[in-house]
């Protein structure tokens, strides 16, 4: 090696330094040649370039789709409020006009005038007389009674505290159920309560069930419990004088001598 080194001429040292150089050029030109090809872009085909154009309006369709959601998902839960809410109100409602129709005994007093005057049609003119007589002690005047053509009810006409009515009362019979569906309505045909009563089918005056159905609030209430005042006071002067008639025959029949005789 030493001997390698010994023969060694300036010429030759500087050959096996421009070799040295070469090679380390070589080197350096091949490393940078293959990292170029490696960071060229792939080609482009005609589809990823129409692609990466329908990015951008993808996009922002999307952002758009996602907007509109998040409105109808507002919309509709502030609609879902709103119907709670009128739900709660109506609902509100429906129970304070069902427990007025029941304590001022709407169902009751329905079923009564159509009880009391079903039959009318059939009396003789006296008969009816009395009975309009017997009406108007309750306020209840003009009165027309007539069958429901293809239904099995009859149409009551009258008026009651100068306002006109119609009340229609309708039979409903099922396998084993039977009720009474009585509708009130006003001169212009308004519906103003519908209640349903089911009464003993043996003598038909003891009611066993009812249900109010459609209440429409409104003046037609002060008529109706006023109707239902004056039948409680008719009902109550007919129950007195019945015990008055029962007492005076009492009298008639059990007399007691006040003339004692002296001893």
């Amino acid at each position: 090696m030493l001997a390698f080194f010994q023969n060694m001429t300036v010429g030759k040292w500087i050959v096996v330094v421009c070799a040295i150089l070469f090679c380390f050029v070589t080197i350096i030109f091949l490393r940078d040649l293959l990292t170029k090809k490696k960071e060229e872009p792939k080609p482009i085909s005609p589809e990823e370039s129409e692609k990466a154009k329908l990015e951008p309006v993808l996009l922002g369709s999307l952002q758009k789709t996602h907007q509109l959601e998040d409105v109808i998902n507002q919309k509709i839960t502030s609609m879902k409020l709103d119907l709670m809410a009128e739900r709660l109100r109506i609902t509100s409602t429906a129970e304070v006009l069902k427990n007025l129709a029941v304590e001022k005994h709407f169902p009751e007093t329905l079923y009564q005038i159509y009880f009391e005057t079903r039959a009318f049609p059939k009396k003789s003119p006296e008969a009816q007389e009395t009975d309009l007589e017997w009406h108007r002690q309750a306020g209840i005047t003009d009165l027309s009674v007539e069958p429901i053509v293809a239904e099995d009810g009859i149409l009551i006409r009258f008026t009651l505290q100068e306002h006109q009515y119609v009340l229609a009362a309708i039979h409903h019979r099922f396998a084993r159920t039977y009720f009474v569906e009585l509708t009130l309505k006003d001169s212009d045909d308004v519906k103003l309560l519908v209640a349903r009563v089911k009464a003993n089918e043996s003598t038909g005056r003891e009611i066993l069930e009812k249900a109010v159905i459609e209440m429409r609030s409104g003046d037609w209430i002060d008529d109706l419990a006023s109707c239902r005042l004056l039948m409680d006071k008719r009902k109550t002067e007919v129950q007195l004088l019945a015990e008055h008639r029962e007492v005076e025959t009492l009298k008639s029949r059990f007399i007691l001598n006040q003339a004692i005789r002296k001893k």
